[in-house]
């Protein structure tokens, strides 16, 4: 699948110029002036913690609390590096982002994808049923997203994300969440907001692939899971398939960083250690596969087959 342009409104300019130019930002606008790849591609083979990686990474909160670098983790597929970037989830502990720029500014007008392939860890895992807490990555605008997501009001304005809420609770679960939410109305990120849950527990120790795919035309962000199969074959996971609509947001998100959010909520609702061995905006690099050979966007070759 071909990632476009970006073509910004009258009313995108308007909001990228009063952007505020963060590193992140910087590094966009030195990346799209020299003509480089906007695409990423993270196997996290060395530490982003200390600028080693591929990609420059940018930190924010108590990163130290949620981050780990473990490089002796060994290859889990064909294409994987030695080396983990090992995630906290833990609702006590302070909250941490790690972002890195994709090299272009993304609305609702554009086609994307992005992705991650993680493995919830069985060890230490703990999910308090009177609780309701999320194992998160996704994409976000390096200037107007803040780290509230759990808040009410929230500053979370640009985000799209991977929400995975593994809560055994009394009204179900537990939940694969993707959420979206677009730009600033009235002080609170849940004011324009958009989401679709479906009710699939993940399995654990075991690689997954999870895999987003936006369609500008019709303003819809579907997302597939899969399971480790062979080699590097990914199967898609039943009931791992959800498709958000994105065309109600007004004003539409403007994301321009792919990063791992860890949040704080002040009691033990979650805990989980979560090893990530790929994070991608763009094709989903070889020699990795999703499914079988239906794509998940009209005219597409190369995207992952429906489940049965």
């Amino acid at each position: 699948m071909n990632i476009a342009a970006n073509k910004p409104r009258s009313s995108t300019r308007r909001r990228l110029r009063s952007a505020a130019l963060t590193p992140a930002v910087l590094v966009l606008l030195l990346a799209a002036g020299s003509g480089a790849a906007a695409d990423v591609v993270e196997r996290f083979d060395r530490s982003p913690l200390l600028g080693r990686g591929g990609n420059p990474f940018f930190t924010e909160g108590d990163p130290g609390a949620r981050f780990t670098f473990v490089k002796r983790t060994p290859p889990r597929f064909p294409g994987d590096s030695r080396g983990s970037l090992r995630v906290l989830y833990d609702t006590t502990l302070p909250q941490a982002r790690i972002s890195t720029p994709i090299g272009r500014m993304m609305s609702f007008d554009d086609d994307f994808e992005f992705g991650a392939i993680l493995t919830i860890r069985s060890d230490g895992f703990f999910a308090d049923p009177n609780g309701f807490s999320q194992i998160a990555f996704g994409l976000w605008n390096s200037s107007t997203t803040g780290p509230g997501r759990t808040l009410f009001p929230s500053d979370s304005f640009d985000l799209i994300e991977f929400d995975y809420f593994p809560n055994l609770t009394s009204f179900g679960g537990p939940f694969i969440s993707p959420s979206v939410f677009g730009g600033e109305v009235g002080g609170n990120a849940f004011f324009n907001f958009t989401f679709l849950s479906i009710e699939t527990a993940l399995p654990h120790d075991v690689p997954l692939l999870c895999r987003f795919v936006h369609d500008g035309a019709a303003r819809q962000l579907t997302l597939q899971i899969g399971r480790l199969a062979q080699g590097a074959a990914f199967t898609p996971i039943p009931g791992g398939r959800v498709a958000v609509d994105t065309a109600a947001l007004n004003p539409t998100f403007l994301v321009d960083v792919i990063g791992i959010a860890a949040y704080f909520e002040g009691f033990a609702s979650l805990r989980a250690s979560v090893d990530y061995d790929l994070l991608y905006f763009g094709e989903l690099p070889p020699p990795i596969v999703l499914g079988g050979r239906q794509p998940l966007l009209p005219g597409s070759p190369d995207g992952a087959a429906a489940p049965e």
